[in-house]
């Protein structure tokens, strides 16, 4: 059987195929090699595989996860994998290559990750042909969850939002200074909680502020990573991701200021991706 995964820094999405037909799928937490090990990966994976599959059906395994962009990232997601996994044929990619495949199949253009962080590429139809490297929640990811949540609560405890908007922050969340610093600085994940507050942001989204703010951020992520491919204007700008999803509205609305045309957006590229490797 051939395990076929897709993840980012919150979630990561499982399918199971046996003769070209999917026979499960499931969710588990995300998987990122900056912030966990191969013993720690392999120690959060093994007993949730043990609830859906027999460990020695599995022959093959396509990992395509965030964070996977250099040989020591991908070693770290492989050997976890290898742990559980001894007799399978592996194979750990970027989730940029994911992203590509499903987004644009054999045909050009820019493709995006818009969710927790984000990262982009130029795509030629079969391959990735430029991209940058992600310098992650603290340096990048313009445009982001995690970004978009750093700038409103970095105005949120200077007291520069609206007064309506914080009360209603407060009211929905019950958060003190305190409690926001003590999440960032000191427990795990600081971009998964920060990413948090965009559905607040979300239901807000006709204040001028909020949207204001919002689109400042995509215009961040256009500014710092689209417009550094070749020939950008002349491609269509496509994007995975629950930000680009949610916000997409806005996200349009950057990119025509931008003189960009919109392509494919979902929200996850699983679907796609078990089209393309059914098919390969």
């Amino acid at each position: 059987m051939h395990l076929l995964a897709d993840s980012g820094s919150t979630k990561t999405d499982w399918v199971l195929i046996e003769n070209d037909k999917v026979k499960n799928q499931f969710q588990t937490t995300g998987i990122n090699p900056y912030f966990k090990s191969s013993n720690e990966i392999a120690y959060e994976l093994y007993p949730a595989f043990l609830r859906h599959f027999k460990i020695q059906s599995i022959k093959k395994i396509n990992f395509y996860g965030a964070g996977c962009s250099s040989p020591t990232k991908i070693a770290v997601v492989k050997n976890a994998l290898e742990q559980i996994f001894p007799n399978a044929e592996i194979f750990v990619n970027h989730d940029m290559l994911a992203a590509a495949r499903a987004l644009l199949g054999n045909k050009p253009g820019i493709a995006c990750i818009l969710g927790t962080g984000s990262n982009s590429c130029l795509y030629d139809g079969n391959s990735i042909v430029e991209k940058l490297f992600s310098l992650g929640y603290m340096f990048g990811d313009e445009g982001s969850g995690a970004h978009i949540g750093k700038t409103f609560i970095a105005k949120h405890l200077k007291n520069k939002t609206p007064e309506e908007i914080q009360e209603a922050f407060t009211k929905k969340y019950s958060l003190s200074k305190e409690d926001i610093l003590t999440n960032v600085y000191q427990k795990a994940n600081p971009n998964k909680f920060l990413a948090s507050f965009t559905p607040f942001l979300k239901e807000n989204i006709q204040h001028p502020y909020v949207k204001q703010l919002v689109e400042s951020c995509f215009d961040d992520f256009i500014i710092e990573q689209v417009s550094k491919f070749t020939n950008f204007k002349n491609y269509p700008v496509c994007s995975i991701g629950s930000i680009a999803y949610h916000f997409k509205p806005n996200f349009e609305s950057v990119l025509k200021k931008h003189e960009l045309s919109l392509g494919k957006i979902v929200s996850s590229p699983i679907d796609e991706l078990i089209n393309y490797h059914i098919a390969e």
